[in-house]
Parts: structure tokens; C-alpha cells; sequence
């Protein structure tokens, strides 16, 4: 209703008041007189309609007037509301347009960043001159020799090498460099056949040929900067067995652990027939077992445990009879006899050469349960295993019988070795090291994991031991670290694996200083090429285990300011 129309509504009942007053009830004298006079109840009921009526209009007034209101409030938050959407949405597009253009800039720095790294890659780094090394007889061009180690300043023994067919060359500064001349053991050895362990100890044989063999022996692979430039040898001089990334003398290690599973039948066997010995042969063999599992990383903790150890062993070569047997049974070559080496004869006794091998398959245990866990541990198992080896006492003709810890290394980790394969197939894990489940299933890939970190921390921590301060021989030197780590970062893509990522990790780390201490900047190009080229060109389906190596490569930049990335 229009507000004119209610004011005219007052005005006419305001005129009906005029018209028609209500009289007072006690207008008149007498009290009570006229009021049941129907003439009054008809003008109070008239006045009575009339107020109703405009009290009614103005309710209906303010009413409607409170409407509008409302209406002009809802109207104006509507509005208010429209213009803060508006503004949000423009807000919400000016972020969205200013995040496209950041994306847009950083993919264009990343474009320019890995156009500056290719170029990069491209500029050729000049590698040190290699020293030359002394002719060999008969003569034969000299081939590159590894890195000089900074801190060990004797010299590598000599092992022989079965040189591989010519393979093509990658680039990589961390290859091999192959020997020119033919393999003297493939010319002039007939293969050695396995000790049959008669049950009468062995006479003495007279190896007619062994000075011949150790002077023509070929020195054991070594590495250089920069792949070798030596020309292959002649075709009928170059045996075609071992691919070139598998290193030397390896299946020469599969020989030696069945001539050791052999001696174990045997020495059971003799046990049978004597109860004294048999009672001795178990004793020892517990006490080394016992002993092994005692090692600590704690400094001195480990000088009582190789008391023991190498009390027991002086036992078995010099107290307890045993069988003799051929030691080069035992070894990837047979060295000449060395005047004034301990042990120079043909034979040495058969529970020494046992209780070495029962020695070497307990280190390996401990490398799988503890270093598995706690890579650190494997420092000081290293340490008394490299010791034991290097004794004097228990050399042969002066040379160390490691071959026999290397040969369980060489079933149980054959990665170090050179050994590729395809994780998926059953082949190629076997290549790999993977064990197997009572039942004949594989092992848990977390499980196989762990014996890999183990076993990798510990043949770092034998192969990168210090002589320099001693007067005895390193039984296995640092260039076979070297070697190791060029045979497995020269793997293809498509060949790589995620157990030759893990092992190269727990090659390196915690390994790092004692690597640059022997090598020095050469040391630090090797790193380069394990911890940021390798695992760039991993595959998919070894993503993960290289990314801990680039992980490795940063913690060194943080802890040691060692930068190796481009």
C-alpha cells in the first residue's frame, strides 16, 4: 500500500472522531446512568471498529515499508557479494597467469641449464701422462698403468690375466687398460687338475715349470684415466672365453671353491678314521667361528680375538699332523719358492688350508649379518681378515693365500667381480648373487639387498687397507677397488641392474677419504663418474637404487665440500 493512501486513511478517521465523539462514561451526573443505552454501545463498537481499522493500516504500512528495507539490504549484499566474486576470480587469474609465466621462465633455464651441460660434457679433459712402465721380456709395447696410489708405495704382485676379446670402447675415464702381450698360462700350462685328496698324504711334486710360469705371468689388470690405446694382441695368441667387463681369473675362483668343498669331504672323512684329530678339528674350527663373531669396531677390542686367531692357525700349520696337500690348488697362480720364505716346500697341511677356509667363509657371515645392517662394521672385520692373510707365517713361497677369501666372495658378491645380469630372469639374478630359499625360491629383495650392502662394505674395507707403514705385503691391493668400480660403472644402460647401484654405494661410502688418500684428483674424477654420470643414465627400473648414489654425491658437497656434479 502507497504511503498517500494511508495518510488519507488517518485523516478520515480522524474526521469520524470529529463526527462522532465517543462520549465520555462519566460525562454526565448521575453515575452509571446511560450505560447500558444501546445508542452508546453502538458508538464505542463504531469507535472501536474504526481504531482496529487504523491500527491494521499502519501495521500494514510499517510492514510493508520493513519489506523494502530488507529487499534494499538483500539487493546490496547481492551486489557486494558479485564484486567480491569478481574480485577473487581476477585475483585467482592474475596468480594462475603469474605461476604459468614462473613455469614457463624456469623451463627455459633448465633448457639453457642442461644446454650448458651438454656442452660441458662435450670438452675433453685432458688426463695426466701416465708413467712408463719398465719392458718386459719378451719385448712388448708397455701398457698404461693405474693411478699411483698416494700412500702405498710397494708394488703390486704380479697375477695373470686371461684377456678378453676386443671389445669396443666407451667413453669413460674410469676404463681399463688391457696388456698387449699374449697369456703366458694359455701358451705354455696345461689346465690344473682338482686335488683328488688321496687318503695317504700326497708326496711331493716338483713343479718343473713354475719359475718359467711366475717370469712370463702377466701383471693383473690396471686402470687409467683415459681408455687404453694399446693395439690387441693377435688373434691366435688371445683367448675368447671372458667378456672384457668380468676381470681376470675369475672362473679360476670357481675352481678354487670346489677344491675347498673337496678338502672339506676329505678332512671329514680322515676325522671318521681318527677320533684324536677329529676332537682337535672340531675344537678349532669352533674356536675360529667363536672368535670371528667377537669383532668390534671399538679401538684394541680386536687384539685378544687375533691372538686367537692367529694362535690357531700356528697350531694347525706347525703342531697338528694333517695331510699335506698343493696349495696351488688353492691359488690363482703357482709362485717359484722364495729364498727365505717361510713355507717354500710343495705342500703345506691340509687343516691349515681348512681352518683359512673355515676362517674366510666366517668373515663373509659377519660381513652379510652385521655390515648388512651397519655398513660401518665392516671396517675392522677387514682389517683382522687382511692381517690374518699377510703374515708372513702363513704365506706360500711368499705369496698370500687370499685367493681362498676370494673365492667366497666370488659366489657370494660376483658384482665386484664384473658379473652383470638381468634381475628379472633366472639367470641373471644367479649372475647376480642372489640366493636362494630352502624351498628353492629366491630371497626377499630386501634381503638380497642387505647382503649386498654387507658384502660391499666389506670388500671395500679389505681392498683399501694402507701397507705403508709395515713391512709386509698388501695381500690384495687397492687397484682391484679400482678395477671393481670401472667394471661396474662402464655397464650399459640396458645391462645396468639395481644390485650394481647398491654395491657401488657401500663401495664408496664411508670409503670416500681412505679412495682419495691412494689416489688423489684421479680418485676424484673416479667419484664423478659413480655418483653423478652413472646414475644419470640408470634405468627405470633402477631409479631408486641410483638415486641414493647422486643422494651420496650431495652429502659429500654438504660434509666434505667435495663438488662433483657439472
Amino acid at each position: 500500500m502507497a504511503p498517500s493512501q494511508s495518510l488519507q486513511d488517518d485523516e478520515a478517521v480522524r474526521r469520524s472522531y470529529n463526527v462522532m465523539p465517543v462520549p465520555p462514561v462519566y460525562d454526565h451526573d448521575v453515575r452509571f446512568e446511560n450505560r447500558n443505552a444501546e445508542e452508546l454501545h453502538h458508538d464505542v463498537l463504531e469507535a472501536a471498529r474504526l481504531e482496529h481499522e487504523r491500527v491494521r493500516a499502519e501495521a500494514l504500512r510499517v510492514f510493508e515499508l520493513n519489506t523494502m528495507k530488507e529487499e534494499q539490504i538483500r539487493a546490496q549484499r547481492e551486489i557486494q557479494a558479485e564484486q567480491e566474486r569478481i574480485r577473487l576470480e581476477t585475483v585467482r587469474l592474475q596468480l594462475e597467469e603469474n605461476r604459468v609465466e614462473a613455469e614457463r621462465q624456469n623451463a627455459l633455464a633448465e633448457i639453457k641449464r642442461r644446454e650448458l651441460e651438454e656442452a660441458a660434457r662435450k670438452i675433453p679433459v685432458v688426463p695426466p701422462k701416465p708413467p712408463t712402465p719398465p719392458p718386459v721380456q719378451p719385448p712388448a709395447p708397455a701398457a698404461p698403468t693405474p693411478p699411483p696410489a698416494q700412500s702405498q708405495p710397494q708394488s703390486q704382485p704380479a697375477r695373470r690375466e686371461n684377456i678378453p676379446p676386443e671389445a669396443p670402447q666407451q667413453n669413460n675415464a674410469f676404463a681399463q687398460a688391457r696388456p698387449q702381450q699374449p697369456d703366458a698360462f694359455s701358451q705354455n700350462n696345461t689346465p690344473q687338475q682338482p686335488n683328488s685328496f688321496p687318503n695317504q698324504p700326497l708326496q711331493a711334486t716338483q713343479q718343473s715349470n713354475g719359475s718359467h710360469n711366475t717370469n712370463n705371468s702377466i701383471q693383473a689388470s690396471k686402470l687409467s684415466v683415459a681408455p687404453a690405446q694399446s693395439q690387441p694382441p693377435p688373434a691366435a695368441a688371445r683367448p675368447s672365453a671372458t667378456p672384457s667387463h668380468i676381470l681376470p681369473d675369475v672362473e679360476r675362483y670357481s675352481q678354487i671353491h670346489q677344491n675347498l668343498k673337496q678338502l672339506r669331504q676329505y678332512l671329514a672323512a680322515e676325522a671318521k678314521t681318527n677320533k684324536q684329530f677329529k676332537t682337535m678339528y672340531g675344537d678349532m674350527r669352533r674356536k675360529i667361528r667363536q672368535t670371528v663373531g667377537q669383532l668390534t669396531g671399538e679401538r684394541g677390542a680386536n687384539k685378544q680375538p687375533m691372538n686367537t686367531l692367529t694362535n690357531e692357525l700356528q697350531k694347525a700349520l706347525r703342531q697338528v699332523p694333517s695331510p699335506g696337500v698343493d696349495p696351488s690348488n688353492y691359488m690363482i697362480s703357482t709362485p717359484s719358492p722364495v729364498e727365505g720364505a717361510a713355507n717354500n716346500g710343495d705342500q703345506l697341511p691340509a687343516l691349515f688350508i681348512y681352518l683359512l677356509n673355515i676362517f674366510s667363509k666366517c668373515v663373509v657371515s659377519q660381513f652379510i649379518n652385521e655390515a648388512g645392517v651397519r655398513p660401518e662394521t665392516a671396517d675392522p672385520i677387514g682389517v683382522v681378515a687382511i692381517s690374518i692373510f699377510a703374515q708372513e707365517a702363513f704365506l706360500w713361497r711368499g705369496k698370500s693365500l687370499i685367493d681362498i677369501l676370494m673365492a667366497k666372495m666370488r659366489v657370494t658378491i660376483p658384482v665386484v667381480f664384473g658379473f652383470r645380469g638381468n634381475e628379472k630372469s633366472e639367470e641373471g639374478r644367479k649372475r647376480l648373487g642372489w640366493q636362494r630359499n630352502p624351498g628353492g625360491g629366491w630371497i626377499d629383495e630386501q634381503i638380497h639387498s642387505n647382503r649386498m650392502v654387507g658384502l660391499a662394505a666389506g670388500y671395500a674395507a679389505l681392498s683399501l687397507r694402507n701397507f705403508s707403514r709395515v713391512r709386509l705385503t698388501n695381500p690384495w691391493p687397492p687397484y682391484h677397488y679400482w678395477t671393481t668400480m670401472a667394471s661396474i660403472v662402464s655397464t650399459p644402460t640396458e645391462e645396468a641392474s639395481s644390485t650394481q647401484y647398491t654395491v657401488l654405494r657401500y663401495l664408496i661410502e664411508n670409503n670416500e677419504q681412505r679412495f682419495l688418500d691412494f689416489y688423489g684428483i684421479q680418485a676424484v674424477a673416479a667419484l664423478r663418474v659413480a655418483l653423478v654420470d652413472f646414475p644419470s643414465r640408470a634405468p627405470a627400473s633402477a631409479k631408486v637404487a641410483a638415486g641414493s648414489l647422486s643422494v651420496l654425491a650431495d652429502r659429500l658437497d654438504r660434509d666434505k665440500g667435495l663438488r662433483l656434479a657439472y
